[in-house]
């Protein structure tokens, strides 16, 4: 199984599955806070896709969008939801890997001293609904105050972000065996590609 392989997930299952309260209760409140603040600003819902153990919401304005997404799934503990500011397309695996950055990083650009932020999914809080409608609602104010010339069309900052961030990183590894018996590491193609475009 290939790296991108992992991120493929089975449609047929993924349609059966019945969402958790958990990702039920945080796409209410998400579509209840953060869509708000996103229409505010002209960006308009084009998905919205809640399963068992993850949901993803996107809103979109011409090139531009925003994505709240978590995952539950029980590989992926501790368990954060990140909210995704991007240009360009914003399904296509290799296209928002590279040309998005999470709004805590883009707080280390516009406010490099303050505290590093991160956003909690608090699975197994008996008080879940309240405890992530006032986190959202604390995200929803970063949002503002720190993504304000994203969400008003001034990508210039989002490119500082993008730049730092896919400078820091290495492209995806491909291992594989050759006939000798010896592992070969290369880059993978596409994203160091991306890596060069959006550096």
């Amino acid at each position: 199984m290939g790296i991108f392989d992992f991120f493929k997930r089975n449609k047929k299952a993924a349609k059966d599955e019945k969402p958790s309260s958990e990702q039920v209760a945080f796409a209410e409140h998400v579509l209840l806070i953060i869509s708000q603040t996103g229409e505010r600003f002209g960006f308009k819902r084009v998905r919205k896709e809640i399963k068992r153990y993850s949901t993803t919401i996107t809103f979109r304005k011409r090139n531009q969008y925003l994505k709240v997404e978590n995952s539950s799934y029980p590989t992926d503990y501790p368990y954060y939801y990140s909210i995704v500011l991007g240009e360009g397309d914003s399904d296509d695996f290799f296209e928002y890997d590279w040309n998005s950055v999470s709004l805590a990083a883009l707080v280390n650009i516009v406010s490099p001293k303050s505290n590093e932020i991160s956003y909690r999914f608090p699975i197994g809080d008996p008080k879940f609904a309240d405890t992530i409608k006032g986190s959202l609602e604390n995200a929803n104010q970063d949002l503002v105050k720190y993504g304000a010339t994203f969400l008003n069309g001034d990508l210039s900052i989002f490119h500082q972000a993008r730049k730092k961030i896919n400078e820091e990183r290495e492209p995806y590894k491909i291992s594989v065996i050759d006939q000798n018996g010896t592992r070969q590491t290369t880059y993978d193609p596409k994203s160091a590609e991306q890596k060069k475009k959006y550096s």
